[in-house]
């Protein structure tokens, strides 16, 4: 009950003693994955097998240890999405839509396969709209069969049916990030070019309340909030709205321009979607937020993803970045499931070159990195 009157009651108050957070240096170690009460919070309704993943993911994201297999894997399930974010490839249709562009449970299965016997800690399904994937509670079934200590969903929450919420809740899903990026209907729209504020936010009672109906305390509910010139008026209260409820976190990620890297060829690899990067107008196009702020006065990038983490694409591509856009340029492309092993792959030269370039902060030396370095 408590949570059904909080969201009839939602208030736009500044936080942190009525100082903006605008005017405030980021706080990578609260609003990020790097908030560590979360992760503390996992490992103790999870037990010792999480909390040693744990352990393993830290070393590596130092880059004090080397896994035979990345140690977290996003699976982009799917190119089709249901939103229109003017930030997005899948939103603005540059990436083509359709039943071809859902990945194949074959492929699936030989990446959760070989992970699960060398060491996979973390499993992310993303897409696209993960949800919008025909076989996604299958997805999740399967991984969960495979005791992966932790698996996620990023989804837009739009589509979390009963079924759905049940299948995550009863498949011991860890965390469920819903990206919501707003505190009102009118900005909600621009951002994510629908009308379905509402109805995420009726999906999240629903995951909340039979989330307790269950008698289960995961998934750990997080919400993340892509900050740009749009939505930065709604920042402050954004927080308040949320601090009580998202026990998994929020997330502020400023917008990251990823026009900056999008081109025909590079989006031609599956075809051309109904849109290219040139047909979308600069007036429709995210604003990143001025470097006036104190919010981005130090903002920077500090990235060692080819140290732990990697992402797969619908066809079995393996890739050396898990930013969204920049992950499919071929300069990330280190293999295909098709074609070796997740292992041969993780081990290569091309992926240890970019090992190299991220731990030493000289992001230059690569072409995709640099460009991400400067898109904020």
């Amino acid at each position: 009950m408590y949570y059904f009157l909080y969201f009839e009651n939602l208030t736009t108050q500044c936080v942190m003693d009525n100082k903006s957070l605008l005017d405030q240096s980021y706080n990578r170690d609260k609003y990020s994955l790097a908030n560590q009460s979360v992760w503390e919070l996992l490992s103790t309704i999870k037990g010792e097998e999480f909390r040693l993943y744990r352990e393993r993911l830290k070393k590596a994201e130092s880059g004090e240890l080397l896994s035979d297999f990345p140690i977290e894997v996003l699976i982009k399930t799917t190119l089709n999405c249901n939103h229109l974010c003017p930030r997005c490839p899948h939103g603005m249709g540059i990436t083509p839509r359709g039943d071809a562009y859902n990945m194949k449970f074959e492929t699936l299965k030989k990446i959760i396969d070989e992970g699960s016997e060398k060491g996979l800690g973390s499993v992310v399904f993303t897409g696209g709209e993960p949800t919008l994937h025909p076989e996604f509670l299958k997805f999740i079934r399967y991984t969960a069969e495979k005791n992966i200590p932790d698996i996620a969903v990023i989804t837009n929450g739009s589509l979390l049916t009963d079924e759905i919420i049940d299948g995550m809740i009863e498949s011991n899903v860890t965390r469920v990030n819903i990206s919501f990026d707003s505190t009102s209907e009118e900005v909600y729209k621009k951002v994510r070019g629908v009308d379905d504020y509402n109805k995420v936010l009726s999906n999240i009672r629903r995951l909340i309340s039979r989330r307790k109906e269950l008698g289960s305390l995961l998934p750990l509910l997080s919400i993340s909030f892509v900050l740009s010139e749009d939505n930065a008026g709604e920042l402050d209260g954004f927080i308040d709205m949320w601090g009580d409820i998202a026990d998994g976190g929020i997330k502020i990620y400023p917008y990251k321009n990823i026009y900056s890297i999008m081109d025909i060829d590079l989006y031609s690899r599956y075809g051309l979607g109904e849109n290219t990067p040139l047909d979308i107008k600069d007036e429709l196009r995210p604003k990143r937020l001025s470097r006036d702020y104190s919010i981005m006065e130090d903002y920077v990038i500090k990235c060692t993803i080819p140290w732990y983490r990697s992402h797969v694409g619908i066809n079995g591509e393996l890739q050396g970045c898990t930013t969204l856009g920049f992950c499919d340029h071929k300069e990330m492309m280190m293999g295909n499931i098709y074609e070796m092993t997740y292992e041969e792959a993780w081990k290569s030269a091309k992926w240890a070159n970019l090992r190299a370039v991220t731990l030493s902060g000289n992001y230059s030396l690569n072409p995709v990195c640099s460009l991400c370095q400067k898109s904020v």
